[in-house]
């Protein structure tokens, strides 16, 4: 009995071993990748699922990949763009275009998706993800394609849904100067206006973000930004921040900016245009000395709100930009650097003091660039 039961245990063990080999010889002695524990061939089986909530888990967790991983995951995931269910291709195409450059496989199967034929939310997916993979991509035959795809959505095949041209618009700029060849037709979706749509303005929104990642060579639409920027810019800073990468193209750009500076309300409202708009300044350098006045005036308004502190700290950047020619704001240079207003109660004691850091520490910048000399130290 024992020798029978030897012989039986001595049998299994060898093909348990065999077995061993034979799957270690199938997948190369690696063990499978695993997020969140899970096997990633797993988490490939649940986004195929028919559960919507469980794709969508599994769209999240397959995007936690390491960049070590991506490179497997991919080929798995990109036939899914070609699944007869919609919602699969969705899923496929969020995940794709998280993985960005990685993923550029996937591109011959995600142009398909802007097409008519596909859900509104897959179109929008769809160009997204474009955008993501070809992020400052080198212009290529693949990319003029995907370009002439993206800019029929806001031009020839126009869109209805305002999301698919949102996001085609934005995608080109993401691209960047490879896309160079959609700039002539951004006119369409620097003007896609219906009164009170904020779906519209969005539409505008990317577009000028993306005349401002062309930089100069979107400075055929600098009068339509001038135009736009007094018009709504309170309310798409991103109008005054194309204009300062686009550049100074003509005389009329700089005084423009100081214009609508100047007539801003004083309210957090105007916040994010002030700050874009300094930020362009800086972008000009010394040619924004014409703007220093105006500066000086600013600074005099501002109060110690959360809104102002930004304010002031771009401003002196601004002021580091300018240089030797903004001499005239020394002395509100030197008063920003000892600034001293813990006043509003709103502010936590913490954040009081990271706001004050920040500014002194820019001021400081700015106090050297303009005088070139260290700013004057407090005596004690």
């Amino acid at each position: 009995m024992n020798e029978r039961y030897l012989i039986s245990s001595i049998a299994c063990a060898g093909m348990l071993m065999c077995s061993f080999a034979v799957g270690s010889a199938a997948d190369g002695g690696k063990e499978e990748p695993k997020i969140k524990g899970k096997p990633v061939s797993t988490w490939i089986t649940q986004l195929k699922g028919s559960n919507r909530g469980l794709q969508v888990r599994a769209a999240r967790a397959l995007s936690e990949a390491t960049s070590e991983q991506i490179p497997a995951i991919v080929p798995k995931l990109v036939p899914i763009l070609e699944s007869d269910r919609a919602n699969d291709r969705f899923v496929a195409a969020q995940t794709l275009g998280n993985y960005g450059p990685p993923a550029r496989a996937a591109v011959p199967l995600l142009v398909p998706l802007l097409r008519g034929t596909q859900f509104e939310r897959n179109r929008a997916a769809g160009a997204k993800a474009l955008g993501l993979i070809l992020k400052d991509a080198k212009h290529d035959e693949e990319v003029e394609k995907v370009t002439l795809a993206l800019t029929a959505k806001f031009n020839e095949d126009y869109d209805q849904y305002s999301d698919v041209r949102r996001e085609s618009v934005r995608a080109l700029g993401m691209i960047g100067p490879a896309a160079k060849s959609c700039i002539p037709k951004l006119t369409r979706a620097l003007t896609d206006y219906v009164q009170y749509s904020r779906e519209h303005q969005m539409v505008r929104q990317q577009a000028a973000w993306t005349c401002g990642r062309m930089g100069p060579l979107a400075r055929e639409h600098m009068d339509r930004l001038i135009s736009m920027m007094h018009q709504e810019a309170h309310e798409v800073p991103e109008i005054v921040e194309a204009i300062g990468c686009i550049g100074l193209v003509h005389d009329n750009v700089l005084s423009n900016i100081i214009d609508k500076f100047e007539k801003t309300g004083e309210g957090t409202n105007w916040g994010g245009f002030k700050i874009a708009a300094l930020k362009a300044l800086a972008r000009f350098g010394d040619k924004s000395v014409p703007a220093v006045l105006m500066l000086k005036r600013t600074l005099a308004r501002l109060g110690a709100d959360r809104t102002s502190f930004a304010i002031r700290t771009e401003l002196m950047k601004t002021l580091a930009a300018i240089g030797p020619k903004a001499k005239a704001m020394l002395p509100e240079i030197e008063a920003a650097v000892k600034f001293n207003n813990y006043g509003d109660w709103r502010i936590p004691q913490e954040e009081k003091d990271k706001l004050h850091k920040e500014l002194r520490e820019e001021a400081a910048k700015a106090y050297k660039a303009v005088s070139g000399k260290e700013p004057p130290v407090e005596k004690k």
